[in-house]
């Protein structure tokens, strides 16, 4: 646990960079957008580290962790965007400050899977902890989208879809177990979590804007469709 309390002292001066990067040293913007990053960052490492002493089978965290704690960061970072979002409309720069860490976010997200099979340290908790950030990061990007009036109040289902999803299976517990790993759910994912990025990018505006969210909300709930079909067929199980 040494080697994840000064990982998680790294990640959070790279944190406090992303925020003070973002915003300058404007007070108030610094203040609010940095206290809601941090409160991020703590909940996600601490359903990190309740996880890796009850559910982690390997004695190290590996690079495949490492990089997931990074995505994570990253996500956290976006969160200081949340209550300083009007400043999207007259600032370019930041708005691709935006763009530009969610895409290193998504782009090294095939990383932690390929380094944790290279490495053999392969685990249920790591593919939950990897999915946690990327529904996370959606969530986040689509809230900054909402914010921005580009589309209408429905692009927040492109952040809220899973969890409307896990809200079912208080309705429904037949939805509670696990589906078959499928390229084309994976697909799906990067294509959600890419048309969110564009749609932050200052030149998506307009008919362009609310054609590929619509296309991505339709493949979301497509990919969500294919998975309740499969577990109502086995409901009964």
């Amino acid at each position: 646990m040494a080697r994840f309390a000064v990982l998680a002292l790294v990640n959070l001066g790279l944190l406090a960079l992303l925020v003070v990067g973002l915003f300058g040293l404007q007070g108030q913007a610094v203040w609010r957008g940095g206290a809601l990053a941090v409160t991020l960052y703590l909940g996600m490492n601490a359903f990190l580290l309740r996880g890796l002493l009850r559910d982690y089978p390997h004695q190290r965290l590996g690079l495949c962790n490492i990089v997931t704690h990074f995505r994570a960061t990253l996500t956290a970072g976006l969160a200081a965007v949340l209550p300083n979002t009007a400043a999207l409309s007259h600032d370019p720069a930041l708005a691709w400050s935006v763009v530009a860490i969610a895409t290193i976010a998504l782009a090294s997200d095939g990383i932690d899977g390929w380094a944790a099979r290279r490495a053999g340290l392969v685990s249920r908790f790591g593919a939950r902890f990897d999915m946690e950030v990327d529904s996370i990061l959606a969530l986040i990007l689509a809230l900054i989208v909402w914010q921005s009036g580009k589309v209408g109040d429905w692009v927040i289902l492109l952040g809220i879809m899973r969890y409307l999803y896990v809200a079912a299976m208080w309705v429904w517990p037949w939805l509670n177990r696990p589906v078959p790993a499928r390229f084309s759910g994976k697909l799906v994912c990067v294509i959600q979590i890419a048309v969110l990025i564009a749609l932050v990018a200052p030149v998506v505006t307009g008919i362009w804007a609310v054609g590929i969210a619509a296309g991505a909300l339709a493949l979301v709930v497509w990919s969500f469709a294919v998975d309740i079909r499969y577990l109502w067929a086995r409901r009964d199980a």
